[in-house]
């Protein structure tokens, strides 16, 4: 009977963070960006709340206390990463920059990539308070393992001898 209770107290925990994920990447991604794009962002969210409960089995008392956190922790290191992206878009241009711009945007890249692995452990020892270890040590197995899932997912969509352009549109007929 207790392992019902758990079941359903876990898929109603789920069902809700659901929905604030999916209420906070549209207000996050902003109108920048198509639809489609928001549409597909807001789904891989839903679906990495889902696994990552999931695979950590979360209890309810501890999905409560991991979820607002693991959710500030990835809007922090989103907005590290498009700010690279946008960075990159705007800059990059081997052929006309010199020497020392070259260095100084390697130099800026690496200080990202640093400052996202101090990022991630700050946010790791934070999740220590509210997860006993073992969970926190997997939760960075479980994330690659997403990883993994959702490129195996787009993988999948794509037919055989099909251009893999992620994003692109089918040819109409």
């Amino acid at each position: 009977m207790n392992l019902w209770v758990y079941k359903i107290a876990n898929m109603k925990i789920q069902g809700w963070m659901m929905i604030g994920m999916l209420l906070m990447t549209g207000a996050a991604m902003g109108q920048n960006e198509s639809p489609r794009f928001q549409d597909a962002m807001a789904k891989m969210k839903a679906e990495r709340v889902s696994f990552l409960t999931d695979k950590l089995a979360l209890t309810v008392t501890e999905a409560e206390k991991f979820w607002p956190l693991y959710n500030e922790y990835q809007a922090k290191r989103e907005e590290m990463m498009w700010g690279k992206r946008e960075k990159m878009k705007k800059d990059f241009d081997p052929e006309q920059q010199t020497e020392e711009e070259m260095s100084n945007m390697l130099n800026d890249i690496l200080d990202q990539e640093v400052k996202a692995a101090q990022l991630k452990k700050d946010y790791f020892i934070k999740m220590k308070a509210v997860l006993p270890i073992r969970k926190v040590l997997t939760l960075h197995r479980v994330e690659q393992d997403f990883m993994n899932h959702m490129l195996n997912k787009i993988r999948e969509n794509h037919a055989p001898g099909q251009p893999k352009n992620i994003g692109s549109r089918p040819p109409r007929d």
